[in-house]
């Protein structure tokens, strides 16, 4: 099962850097770790590979089960880190038919048939991989997955409760660069006071064009990697630091 599971983490991490380095026209790092892998991918996969073990049979009640899993672990996946980590990865506001933002009728429906194709045609493949390796190593591998992948989990979530802190840093920058918008928009003279105001309405990018001018503490390398490989990602907490997220990931 942990094998199993790194498996199809690594192919879910190949998938997504693959996919959207396409999609993007340049190399995209993708994943929530540090390490070339994706467990949402692997949890998910397991999951759903236990719970469609008794209909694999049933093309039908494979697509329905495999389609209410999937939505169901997106969900709580989605869920898990709002409130956790103070983070919303992705976004289906915009679907038709969506819960919260979190799952949506489209895109449950993208997941049962992913979950046929898996079932009857990929998983066969990967557990004869799996059972050779088994037959190799006599379980060596599966304990060295438990310490890479749980030693990267905590440095993970170490650097991901210092972006949390980092974020919250910037949100009190700009809210200190807004109060100086609007005590230098008082101050103003009459023919200063239509810029002024434009800067203040306008601040996000006035803010840009002051880092620009005084470029000063910029994100660290896994703060940057994370804001571009989830270009969607919103900090709930940290809501002025959402709208130029996307400078600061390129300083």
């Amino acid at each position: 099962m942990i094998v199993l599971f790194f498996t199809y983490s690594v192919v879910g991490w190949l998938w997504e850097t693959i996919y959207c380095s396409i999609k993007d026209h340049q190399y995209a790092y993708r994943g929530f770790l540090f390490g070339p892998y994706c467990p949402v991918y692997g949890f998910a996969i397991t999951t759903i590979l236990i719970t469609t073990y008794q209909v694999r049979d049933n093309l039908f009640l494979l697509f329905i089960v495999g389609m209410i899993v999937a939505s169901i672990f997106e969900y709580v996946a989605s869920l898990f880190l709002e409130k956790v980590f103070h983070m919303k990865l992705w976004d289906y506001s915009d679907l038709w038919g969506n819960l919260q933002g979190r799952i949506a009728p489209q895109i449950s429906f993208f997941w049962g048939i992913g979950v046929i194709l898996l079932v009857r045609f990929i998983q066969p493949i990967v557990q004869r991989v799996i059972n050779w390796e088994e037959g190799w190593t006599h379980g060596m591998l599966a304990l060295l997955i438990v310490v890479v992948m749980g030693t990267d989990t905590v440095m993970t979530m170490i650097s991901v409760k210092h972006f949390h802190m980092t974020t919250k840093q910037w949100d009190q920058r700009i809210n200190a660069f807004q109060e100086q918008l609007r005590e230098r928009l008082k101050e103003a003279l009459p023919e200063e006071r239509a810029l002024r105001r434009r800067q203040l309405e306008h601040w996000d990018q006035s803010f840009v064009d002051q880092l620009k001018e005084h470029p000063g503490k910029s994100l660290g390398w896994n703060e940057r990697r994370i804001i571009k490989s989830f270009p969607k990602m919103k900090v709930l907490d940290a809501k002025r630091f959402n709208q130029v997220k996307q400078h600061l990931s390129n300083k």
